[in-house]
């Protein structure tokens, strides 16, 4: 029981309803961290179940969530197909859809755009989906961050329109790329499925002390990285992970060092980049956020090997979101010099 929740009643009314096997659905959790979750339109079962949102979730829409403030920093949004959590974002996400659904009782869907943006994008002949990736690429330019550092610090991002058709377009094409990368359930060819990327194959590799085959004690997570708090929350800890240079096979163009990270004494990822380890979304540092829930004390099971693999993958796509960075920076300047400007008329 809680103040607004009796245990025996939830149950008694929910066991004569009957489950509901339907909404066991994708939940986004933390930035890179899709689990499970049983979305319960009735009683306190969920806590804050948002009976507004659920409706939204649609196979075509696609969510950026966002804070208007941020504790630090500006940090780039969370691009999300499925449920988000609302600590999503550490300060508390806002999610915004592509599309959205005006009538409950109807099953229609329209573009989530004010008439301004409508009105904008038929006079350059392209849609909804242009101008959402087109702003996911603005968000996630260190160079935009850094000139508006100052507004972003007090309210919500503006984000520059381009005037012609083909600097959108082009933006869209960079945000299209973000929201793959961001996306895990997404596979993506040269990153996550097949042959790797010759920049990206020697990053996160899952590696053995003395070569010794892998085994699933060689899977426990205890080198320190999360403990349970008051209440049982999850506390992040210090963990270990060792810097030390580039060998000559690994170095990629991320930064002048990288970080061996420990599962335990006896396994490791080798050569995590440091702006890879260091990365963070919607103020969380991602990597080290992930494997705080997935210490052996907390789990009571090691990794599976699939788990293990996850961790390389989400780094893939961590240095490959780093890698765009130049791109994203001059698309954002162009964007800047070229924007459309309203008249005051």
């Amino acid at each position: 029981d809680t103040t607004r929740f009796d245990h025996k009643k939830t149950r008694t009314i929910l066991q004569k309803r009957g489950f509901l096997q339907k909404n066991i659905v994708r939940h986004a959790y933390r930035p890179f961290d899709n689990r499970w979750i049983y979305w319960e339109p009735e009683t306190k079962l969920l806590d804050e179940k948002r009976s507004e949102y659920f409706p939204q979730l649609i196979q075509e829409n696609i969510w950026i969530a966002a804070a208007q403030k941020q504790r630090r920093a500006f940090d780039p949004p969370v691009i999300t197909k499925q449920l988000g959590s609302r600590h999503l974002i550490e300060r508390g996400a806002n999610l915004f859809p592509l599309y959205i659904k005006p009538f409950h009782h109807r099953d229609e869907y329209q573009p989530n755009l004010s008439n301004a943006a409508t009105e904008h994008l038929a006079r350059l002949d392209t849609d909804a989906p242009a101008l959402f990736h087109h702003i996911v690429a603005i968000l996630h330019a260190p160079a935009y961050r850094t000139d508006n550092a100052g507004a972003l610090k007090q309210d919500w991002p503006r984000i520059p329109l381009p005037a012609t058709q083909e600097r959108l377009l082009a933006s869209t094409e960079l945000g299209r790329q973000i929201a793959a990368l961001l996306d895990t359930e997404t596979p993506l060819p040269g990153i996550t499925q097949g042959k790797p990327r010759p920049e990206l194959a020697n990053i996160a590799l899952l590696t053995v002390v003395d070569s010794a085959p892998l085994t699933p004690e060689h899977l426990k997570l205890t080198a320190g990285w999360g403990h349970a708090g008051k209440g049982g929350v999850t506390m992040p800890g210090k963990g270990r992970a060792e810097n030390r240079p580039f060998t000559a096979q690994e170095h990629p163009p991320l930064g002048d060092e990288t970080l061996d990270v420990s599962l335990n004494t006896g396994c490791y990822w080798k050569n995590v980049p440091r702006p890879v380890w260091a990365y963070t979304l919607g103020g969380y540092q991602v990597l080290k956020k992930w494997l705080s829930y997935r210490e052996y004390e907390l789990l009571n099971r090691p990794l599976s090997a699939d788990e293990a693999l996850e961790f390389t993958w989400m780094a893939r796509r961590i240095a490959a979101l780093i890698l765009l960075r130049p791109a994203l920076d001059e698309n954002y300047r162009a964007c800047a010099d070229e924007c459309f400007k309203r008249s005051n008329n």
